[in-house]
């Protein structure tokens, strides 16, 4: 059977780290209709297996900036659970295991979780290590197809978001310039978070390149699948 890979990814930086070709990517824009969106796009579109690529925050402190997330499980805010395919984790976990990523289950959030409080909080009820919000859409829309998760933890579990980390991204997944600007002239105060946040989210990307390079040309051992 012929492959093809559809990746969901929430910025336009996060899609950048790609290497390789063959596959189809769609951006959310960090948004949760944007995410069902674009999921459904590469569904329709006719991937036959589907990768969750990009950053996430963590939940585990014990979990720095910087660490690979490969989950075995997803957990929902609605409390649906999903498992990524067995056999193409354990391939990518081959070729990724330089890296030692974690592949204990993340969580699925249909909200930005940008307070130390909130982070604590899911950490607690559910065990789970790190949360994005597009890797539950994308199980959710795969209706069977094989799924793999590919994140690396940016924002710590001890880090909250500022505000024009919340407000800098357009629906295309670019960096929205004007609204960080406009937010820092608001709230000055935030400028030192969010250069903290700015280096952090620098060393997650280098990881999420590491790992899109180790992961080869053929999407992360996709070839092979059944």
């Amino acid at each position: 059977m012929t492959t093809h890979l559809g990746i969901l990814a929430g910025l336009q930086s996060e899609a950048r780290c790609l290497s390789g070709s063959g596959y189809t990517v769609a951006l959310s824009g960090a948004r949760l209709d944007g995410a069902r969106r674009a999921a459904q796009r590469l569904v329709a579109g006719g991937a036959t297996h589907l990768l969750s690529f990009g950053l996430a925050g963590g939940l585990d402190p014990a979990l720095p900036p910087g660490t690979l997330l490969l989950p075995m499980r997803l957990m929902a805010s609605d409390g649906k659970n999903f498992e990524v395919d067995r056999e193409w984790h354990q391939r990518a976990g081959m070729l990724l295991a330089p890296l030692r990523p974690v592949a204990m289950a993340m969580f699925g959030a249909d909200e930005t979780i940008a307070t130390v409080a909130a982070k604590t909080a899911i950490f607690a009820r559910t065990g789970t290590v790190a949360v994005d919000m597009e890797s539950h859409v994308l199980a959710e829309a795969a209706a069977g197809l094989p799924l793999l998760v590919v994140r690396v933890v940016a924002d710590g579990a001890g880090t909250a978001l500022p505000p024009a980390a919340l407000v800098g991204i357009k629906p295309d997944g670019a960096t929205d310039f004007p609204a960080v600007l406009g937010s820092v002239l608001r709230h000055p105060g935030q400028i030192p978070a969010l250069l903290r946040l700015g280096r952090v989210a620098a060393l997650a990307q280098v990881v999420l390149r590491t790992a899109a390079r180790l992961g080869g040309p053929t999407g992360f051992a996709v070839t092979g699948q059944s």
